[in-house]
């Protein structure tokens, strides 16, 4: 390997912090790694395609999904119901981008870059439907976990992912699903 190389894996070992970032979402006794969250959301992005043949660029969306929470490497997780806290979460998570885009190796810096942006920015199918994948991710993976449900109610699950969910039939369908599920086993607990 020449120097080069090693020096770009050096840099790109800086990507390994994603598995140091804690989400609000519980598994076992701690909390879920924002890594864990990307790898979910990629497998459930792939379960959705596959099953409904919905005719959009894969390759794109497992990109989207892959990047999009990079920067909280730098900016941290803020819970999407932590709306005091996300007053200044674009502010820092476009510093975050400028100081990671330093770290890593162009290559990834600069796709870091260009998805992120497509990704905040909902403007193309595959950057909506990586965002729907994001909440239902989300979604899904507290159903095992009955307890961080407490406080919240069906006006809020909606409030934070209607509005991404319903974009595409087959993940409103699927949300919808996933709300009746919730109400008829008694998640919304005070």
């Amino acid at each position: 390997m020449n120097k080069n190389r090693m020096q770009d894996i050096q840099k790109f070992r800086r990507l390994y912090a994603l598995k140091e970032v804690y989400r609000h979402c519980s598994v076992g006794n701690r909390k879920e790694s924002v890594a864990e969250h990307t790898w979910s959301a990629l497998m459930l992005a792939d379960y959705i395609l596959t099953k409904s043949k919905i005719a959009i660029d894969r390759v794109k969306i497992y990109e989207l999904l892959l990047y999009h929470d990079i920067v909280e490497i730098e900016a941290g997780d803020i819970p999407i119901h932590h709306e005091e806290k996300r007053i200044h979460k674009q502010e820092n998570e476009r510093k975050a981008i400028v100081k990671l885009n330093k770290q890593l190796p162009k290559e990834v810096a600069d796709k870091l870059a260009f998805l992120f942006e497509e990704f905040e920015a909902q403007q193309t199918p595959e950057a909506k439907f990586a965002r729907a994948i994001d909440k239902l991710d989300a979604t899904i993976h507290e159903l095992d976990y009955k307890e961080d449900w407490k406080g919240w109610n069906e006006k809020m699950l909606r409030k934070y992912h209607d509005h991404a969910v319903s974009v595409f039939p087959e993940t409103k369908k699927l949300f919808e699903k996933i709300v009746a599920y919730v109400k008829k086993n008694d998640y919304f607990r005070k």
